[in-house]
């Protein structure tokens, strides 16, 4: 497949949609609001579902500007999973793995490694990226799977949405609202002494007056891991929901809620194993309004983010210089803020244009004497320019266009824009055109990171530092420029459903780590570790998805993707599967049995982060549920996960074995 670079074809396209779209919004933002509403989601596939991540405009499935997995509540509870990250094998191309029993990994296509800084992740529309060392601590987070109704997935670069860091591809998590869950729901899942020993437990409250909504849910997620491996968790969780209908058609959500989760380590970049605990505190507000009109919406939202890691230990005393000893103090600790300001305004100018615009502005801080040498606060400041175009041109085609300025404290402004054509040349059949452009920001370790191991003054000489790893100031944002040709169709009255994408994408300026010398006082040259951009990756392939509902009682989901790399990093491409595969089953028979099963292939690979590489994956997760009351909706469940061979997972000490659930849920 013929590689575009950005230089040949793809900066004429974008320069004149930014002129259009430029052009549109100064044009005919003045007389925005005075046309009468048009229904355009019903056009095409009137029982496709509406999706909001895409273009902040909601749109059914079928003409989302660019690919879109949705992953149910029906299909969470189907696949038994037990944790938010196994949720994520139900989307074409994705990858997860677990660098430990609690620190699992997700990554879209490859290029994966803990805390991955190509992901960018959201719940209802907060971003949990870290901004410190990159990527999201899934098992942290304080979300809740039974909170979950949908996710919504953009597979491929979004940063005309979300800015920078929705790179590869953007993962939206949407919690349900509060008006769903009224009453009292329980679940409790034992391993019964298994392996690992898991015990979990979960309990939600709703209550509904008038116009007011809330839901307040606690979980608890423990287990012990990897059976040879210090990796045990205990996690609990604690979430509020509040939903509220004002006059004129606005409606305010307020969000809140924190996470406690000390998870045991060993790993640390030493000869040495270190078995410790780490504590980490993950808290947060999320503040929603909006106002909905009859051809404008209006929308606000106002997040702040905790993270809050304990972990510092001692290795012990060792002796330099003769008989002189130090004590060597390992501190980890880190603490980071996060604070984001979004404002959006929707406008439906007439039936064949609809415009979506907004602003943000981000203020994250870190501290962390590992990370800067330091006990300061590091700050970075962003603002985000966004707006995008929809523009229905001609019977069954539909033009869109978008483009963000983002502009950061330690980057340059930068522009990333996306043109996609759309056209239903067939009633049950939709054609996508797709080029996008985006950036990954450095993260602010990889800019202005400073991490030494320091021997404390002990009267006789004074501190030495040991440099292990420096940011580098002059470290250019990633840049990927991404095109891909798409079909979505419908088949017997819209049972099957299936989506087809031929996408190639190409990766510069690659960021990665390499050695420099620096020279320390008595003892010489070491070598530091930086980050530096090297040259290029390239991607091309195929992914498919297709469902089909035959009844009420029957369900089937399944994906594949298949994918050609080549980098100049060989670790680059080694870390990016052939293969990958899902297929996910459901039926209910009578009124009270529910069976469903869910396969998962990957083939061999290597993490970034190691050298491991691990064989190929076959994994089959088995569920049957029975119905013990109608009225109070108690079930009870059986779940048996991994059940075919045992396989080495991201590391080749950690083994996934088979294992079995049990589950009762109920609610009064």
């Amino acid at each position: 497949m013929r590689f575009l670079t950005e230089e040949g074809l793809s900066v004429v396209i974008f320069r004149h949609c930014n002129c259009l779209l430029a052009s549109l919004i100064f044009v005919f933002a003045p007389s925005l609001g005075a046309q009468e509403l048009n229904a355009t989601e019903s056009d095409f596939f009137d029982d496709a579902p509406l999706i909001l991540t895409a273009s902040r405009m909601s749109k059914p499935l079928a003409e989302s500007p660019s690919s879109v997995s949705v992953i149910t509540r029906k299909m969470i509870e189907a696949s038994g999973a037990r944790e938010i990250s196994d949720i994520f094998r139900l989307a074409p191309g994705f990858i997860v793995g677990n660098y430990s029993g609690n620190n699992p990994v997700v990554t879209y296509n490859g290029l994966g490694e803990d805390l991955g800084k190509r992901l960018q992740v959201l719940i209802d529309g907060r971003s949990v990226f870290v901004p410190s060392f990159g990527g999201v601590r899934l098992a942290n987070l304080p979300l809740i799977l039974e909170d979950i109704e949908r996710v919504e997935i953009i597979r491929g670069p979004n940063a005309v949405t979300y800015g920078a860091n929705a790179f590869l591809a953007t993962i939206n998590i949407i919690t349900r609202h509060a008006a769903e869950d009224i009453g009292v729901k329980y679940s409790l899942t034992t391993s019964g002494g298994g392996n690992p020993e898991a015990d979990d437990a979960y309990i939600r409250l709703g209550y509904h007056h008038e116009n007011l909504d809330w839901r307040i849910s606690l979980g608890t997620l423990n287990d012990n891991g990897f059976e040879s491996v210090n990796d045990s968790r205990e996690s609990d969780k604690l979430n509020f929901r509040l939903d509220y209908v004002a006059q004129q058609n606005q409606f305010w959500t307020v969000q809140m809620g924190s996470s406690e989760t000390v998870r045991g380590l060993e790993r640390f970049n030493t000869p040495i194993t270190i078995n410790r605990d780490e504590s980490a505190t993950n808290s947060y507000l999320n503040i929603h309004w909006e106002q909905v009109l009859s051809s404008s919406t209006s929308s606000a939202r106002l997040t702040h983010t905790v993270q809050d890691v304990v972990d510092n230990f001692d290795i012990g005393r060792i002796t330099l210089l003769g008989p002189v000893e130090y004590p060597r103090i390992i501190d980890f600790d880190r603490i980071s803020t996060r604070t984001d300001f979004e404002l959006i305004q929707t406008e439906e100018l007439d039936k064949s244009l609809r415009l979506a615009y907004g602003t943000s502005l981000r203020h994250d801080r870190i501290k962390s004497i590992f990370l800067f040498a330091d006990q300061k606060y590091h700050e970075v400041d962003t603002t985000r320019l966004f707006a995008s175009v929809e523009w229905r041109f001609a019977e069954r085609w539909i033009l869109d266009i978008g483009t963000t300025f983002e502009d950061t404290s330690i980057t340059e402004r930068e522009v990333s824009p996306r043109l996609s054509i759309l056209h239903n040349f067939k009633p049950d059949h939709m054609l996508r055109f797709v080029a996008s452009h985006a950036k990954r920001n450095p993260v602010l370790f990889e800019h202005s990171g400073e991490n030494n191991l320091i021997l404390p003054a002990n009267g006789v000489v004074p501190d030495i530092r040991f440099p292990v790893a420096a940011g580098n100031p002059d470290i250019q944002p990633e840049d990927i420029a991404s095109y891909e040709i798409g079909l979505r169709s419908q088949f017997n009255n819209a049972k099957i459903t299936s989506d087809i994408k031929f996408f190639t994408y190409e990766i510069t300026d690659n960021i990665t780590g390499s050695k420099v010398e620096e020279t320390i006082p008595v003892f010489g040259v070491v070598e530091v570790e930086t980050a530096t951009n090297s040259d290029e990756t390239r991607v091309s392939g195929i992914e498919f998805s297709i469902d089909y509902t035959a009844s009420p009682d029957f369900m089937l989901r399944s994906g594949f993707s298949f994918i050609d790399a080549e980098s100049t990093e060989s670790d680059f491409t080694d870390s990016i599967p052939d293969w990958s595969a899902f297929v996910l089953s459901q039926y209910q028979f009578g009124n009270r049995h529910t069976v469903s099963g869910a396969l998962y292939y990957i083939d061999d690979m290597i993490w970034l982060d190691t050298q491991d590489r691990t064989s190929s994956i076959n994994k089959l997760d088995l569920r049957y549920r029975y119905l013990i009351d109608k009225d109070s909706e108690t079930y009870i469940e059986l779940i048996g996960q991994n059940m075919l061979e045992e396989y080495t997972d991201y590391l080749s000490e950690n083994l996934q074995e088979r294992t079995y659930l049990l589950r009762i849920s109920g609610g009064f």
